[in-house]
């Protein structure tokens, strides 16, 4: 909406560009309300936590409003309670984990059951972008408050005075290099899934999605390292 009425202003329909905003300060006006349970951001009440959730932190984050900025206590508590489901979710981040493989992967919702209920590249790609652009936000607005370290602290685990944007680029570097682990015996081609148990990728090939996510990740990470 936000940004079909900035290009309908620029197209002089003003009558459009009028109802787009309209419309995008209703949907804002009841966002948080109907989308944040206490503890995380949720999608929908038949699909609570759910990766598009993560996906939306990204490409729904407009700074006219601020609304779930990436450092926001609300961020930083959904990832962890993400972190939670889907590290019970998926064997292979527990697997990964023991073999000192940094990162966690992320999938859709918990009880998936597309193609056996998996992770998905393009879903856990977005989470370190979220994590890029956390970098990015401290560097230009500084930390976040001390309710929001808390919880970072957590995600983390690290005091509150060890977070620095430096800490954000290494937890996206970590995500990114579990990613890593698993797709670059097939050269770095990205398919949409990977197994829950053994990590190999799987589904649909190739997916423009997963390439996507990642370029996404890694165009950030290179503002975020500027």
């Amino acid at each position: 909406m936000i940004l079909g009425a900035d290009f309908a202003t620029k197209m002089g329909d003003d009558e459009t560009a009028a109802l787009y905003t309209s419309t995008a300060e209703a949907i804002n006006s009841t966002l948080y309300n109907n989308h944040w349970d206490g503890k995380a951001i949720y999608e929908a009440e038949g699909r609570t936590y759910d990766g598009a959730v993560i996906v939306g932190f990204n490409v729904g984050y407009d700074k006219s409003d601020n609304l779930f900025y990436p450092t926001s206590y609300e961020v930083a508590s959904t990832i962890k309670q993400y972190n939670l489901l889907f590290c019970n979710e998926y064997t292979i981040n527990t697997k990964d984990t023991t073999n000192n493989i940094p990162g966690v992967l992320y999938g859709r919702y918990g009880g998936d059951t597309y193609a056996g209920g998996n992770p998905w590249v393009l879903t856990t790609a977005a989470l370190a972008n979220v994590f890029y652009r956390g970098a990015i936000y401290i560097k230009e607005n500084g930390l976040p408050d001390s309710n929001a370290l808390n919880v970072w602290s957590e995600v983390f685990n690290l005091s509150n005075n060890e977070i620095t944007s430096e800490t954000f680029i290494a937890a996206g570097d970590s995500v990114m290099s579990r990613i890593r682990y698993h797709v670059e015996d097939q050269n770095f081609h990205l398919h949409e899934q990977l197994n829950k148990n053994t990590g190999v990728q799987m589904s649909a090939e190739d997916l423009t999605w997963s390439y996507s996510e990642v370029l996404n990740a890694m165009k950030s990470r290179e503002l975020a390292t500027k």
